[in-house]
């Protein structure tokens, strides 16, 4: 069984700040934000929406083979596409801008794209707080619905978040405030995809 997420400060307030990562003050962010939430008035309503909308309209950069690297929130918001980890950046940027608190959370799992299977590199994803029920759920928009069908479940969390730890895979419940600058440095590294992909990180 996975541990329950836990903060990394108590303060919530922490997990609702802006910088030149999660940029919610972007305009691109703000104007994004109206748009998904109009009408919703729960966080829980909100979560979902935005959930769902990084996880159904923002592709994985692998999987459309992108030409770009994207790091900044807004950046991810604007070329549609992203890593786990910019991904995870849009999914900070736009919830925080609508008022819910969320952190990032990283595992160590299995290289999917490894030939032989044993490679470990760094995943990257989300945890929200949702005051109605006073308690974080961890999310994870880089899975599309085509490959795994992920839902937005506050009650359990996503089976495909489970580590296989014989396998040398790692969870970390750990819900941070900023995005790792390991993992920012890698992706500042490469001019583009395909040289990503050969070095994805293993620490972060």
């Amino acid at each position: 069984m996975m541990p329950d997420p836990w903060p990394e400060r108590p303060d919530l307030d922490d997990y609702l700040r802006h910088d030149d990562i999660i940029d919610y003050d972007d305009p691109l962010i703000e104007e994004a934000v109206e748009q998904i939430t109009d009408g919703l008035k729960d966080n829980i309503s909100k979560a979902q929406a935005i959930y769902e909308f990084v996880r159904d309209q923002i592709f994985h950069s692998f999987q459309i083979n992108a030409t770009s690297i994207t790091i900044k929130a807004s950046e991810v918001l604007e070329k549609g596409h992203g890593t786990c980890y910019a991904q995870a950046h849009l999914l900070a940027a736009l919830m925080r801008a609508a008022g819910i608190p969320c952190g990032l959370c990283y595992q160590i799992r299995k290289d999917q794209d490894d030939s032989d299977g044993k490679r470990l590199i760094v995943h990257g994803f989300n945890a929200v707080y949702i005051e109605e029920i006073g308690k974080w759920i961890r999310l994870d928009a880089s899975r599309s619905i085509e490959e795994y069908n992920p839902s937005f479940d506050f009650e359990r969390e996503a089976s495909e978040l489970e580590v296989d730890t014989q396998a040398g895979e790692h969870d970390d419940p750990v819900v941070y405030i900023n995005p790792s600058k390991t993992i920012i440095k890698t992706l500042r590294k490469y001019d583009n995809i395909e040289d990503l992909k050969k070095n994805m990180p293993d620490k972060y």
